[in-house]
């Protein structure tokens, strides 16, 4: 269950960008994770904002590749992931485990690369082989490297063999995982710099597009499922606004169709979705350092747990993100998740009383000091924190970092810090990220060996009701271990032009290009 070293390097982008999530929501901090833009010109046309970050490339498998925002015009995904919650053939029309860890896909016959290279068994695994080699980090690619080899069965069938058993991977597929770009593109040392090589329903218009501020999709003449109806419009562009009140005065005033809000905002005619998908959805909170190297006290688990039971996780997350902040009890596991169970839910309730009990016990009846890292637009949830520490004798001091960030976790030196992670949406793959020794902010490489065995164990489990059922276990070992405080499941607020599109979030996940349809 150990990420790769990109991962890791991943965590710092996702640490600052949780930080300043904290306080001004994460549409200002990363991108929405599906859109388009033409000026909202009708049904043909759609226009979303989003606030980046922009391209620099078009190389899905790159690190630091733009995010789904821009790759979903251009590119397909072997499967896409339906609103039902249910895997829907796309590139590949099937998938099946023939072993526990031999995953075998079916593939289409009729798709063609804008630059003309042929999808089909060949073009999956150069893709895949590429992601490897380059170590791609999008936070789902990097299980990618669990493919140990590639057997290209004949045009239309490919074998992947897993190093371990994943029942995920069809389900990765459907995300960043699963992006297909030209192999002749890929195989060229520029190839996909300047513009992107897929085989997707749109194709980047360059004379239109401005880089930076506004990127122009048209719609690919030659799309193999044109006659599908997953992609109504004929021009997406992607209006880049990092102002959040800017981009809300565009769609007050009819330039902006979509976009991702804060909590609480309000825009006249517009409607909204609140989802648990989407790159605004995330765990926040505070990670420790639960090797005790930098505070000898959070080495024991009571005084951990104890810190938990400090926290009134229900009135810091109403207090920063009004309705879209679920509590949870420090793991990624919002109710209706298929980890989550009832035992779970019932760890943490807000309790002075129990935390001062346990913190005597584990002998700091007088408390203790730490020091907990934050960025200047997160200082107000780090103070709310520190704040109610304080009420049991635990005394906080919140250290702002801004640029040196990165240096400040990486030095080892700071008890916690603010987070966010980013969410899969698939149980396993969620609670290993959290509680990986590689992670960004685990710099000791603490370790949680009864989590990782359960998903180890899930991994090799086919039944899906028992690897829930062993999900389900992991997430209160995780939740009891307390690696995390102030935990908070976010969501993703979409507002929307019902006059010009609806918006219709899968349950998890990324919110894809398809996502978005013409007004019923």
């Amino acid at each position: 269950m150990h990420l790769p070293q990109q991962t890791r390097i991943l965590r710092a982008a996702v640490a600052t960008c949780g930080a300043v999530a904290l306080t001004v929501g994460l549409a200002a901090c990363g991108s929405s994770d599906s859109g388009g833009s033409g000026g909202s010109g009708g049904d043909d046309a759609l226009t979303v904002s989003t606030i980046g970050p922009v391209p620099a490339f078009w190389n899905p498998y790159e690190p630091g590749a733009p995010t789904t925002t821009f790759l979903d015009p251009v590119y397909d995904t072997l499967i896409h992931y339906g609103k039902d919650g249910e895997l829907q053939p796309w590139l590949a029309t099937s998938w099946e485990f023939t072993d526990p860890t031999t995953l075998e896909l079916k593939l289409r016959d009729d798709v063609t690369f804008t630059d003309g290279a042929t999808f089909d068994a060949d073009a999956v695994k150069a893709n895949f082989q590429y992601a490897i080699d380059h170590k791609a980090n999008f936070a789902d690619q990097v299980f990618l490297a669990n493919i140990a080899s590639m057997n290209v069965v004949d045009p239309t069938t490919i074998d992947l063999t897993l190093t371990q058993p994943n029942p995920a991977l069809p389900y990765d597929f459907s995300q960043a995982s699963g992006y297909m770009a030209s192999p002749k593109a890929l195989a060229a040392p520029d190839g996909l710099k300047q513009e992107p090589v897929g085989s997707g329903p749109y194709v980047l218009d360059t004379g239109a597009t401005r880089p930076g501020v506004s990127y122009v999709f048209t719609a690919n003449p030659d799309y193999w499922a044109a006659d599908e109806d997953a992609f109504p419009y004929d021009k997406v562009t992607l209006s880049v606004i990092a102002d959040p009140t800017a981009a809300k005065n565009a769609a007050a005033t009819g330039e902006v169709d979509a976009l991702v809000v804060q909590p609480g905002t309000e825009i006249s005619g517009f409607e909204q979705v609140t989802s648990l998908s989407g790159d605004q959805a995330g765990m926040t909170g505070a990670w420790l350092d639960t090797t005790g190297t930098t505070t000898k006290a959070l080495a024991d688990v009571r005084v951990r747990q104890a810190l938990n039971y400090a926290i009134d996780r229900e009135k810091l997350g109403q207090a920063a993100y009004q309705d879209t902040a679920i509590a949870v009890p420090g793991v990624p596991v919002p109710e209706g998740d298929p980890a989550y169970t009832d035992e779970l839910g019932a760890l943490y309730p807000y309790d002075p009383a129990k935390a001062k009990q346990l913190l005597a016990e584990a002998g700091y009846a007088d408390g203790f000091e730490m020091t907990l890292i934050s960025l200047p637009p997160a200082d107000q949830f780090a103070q709310a924190i520190a704040g109610q520490l304080k009420e049991v004798g635990v005394t906080v001091n919140v250290e702002t970092h801004a640029a040196d960030l990165v240096q400040a976790v990486q030095s080892g030196t700071r008890s916690a810090g603010l987070v966010l992670q980013r969410l899969t949406g698939d149980a396993g793959q969620d609670l290993a990220t959290a509680f990986d020794p590689n992670a960004f902010f685990n710099v000791h490489h603490g370790s949680a060996p009864e989590v990782t065995d359960l998903l180890q164990q899930a991994a090799q489990t086919s039944d899906e009701s028992a690897r829930n059922a062993l999900y389900q276990q992991a997430a209160v070992a995780g939740a009891e271990s307390s690696w995390y405080i102030a935990t908070l499941v976010l969501q993703t607020i979409t507002a929307y032009d019902p006059d010009v599109v609806s918006v219709e979030p899968p349950d998890r996940g990324a919110i894809h290009l398809y996502d978005y349809h013409l007004p019923s």
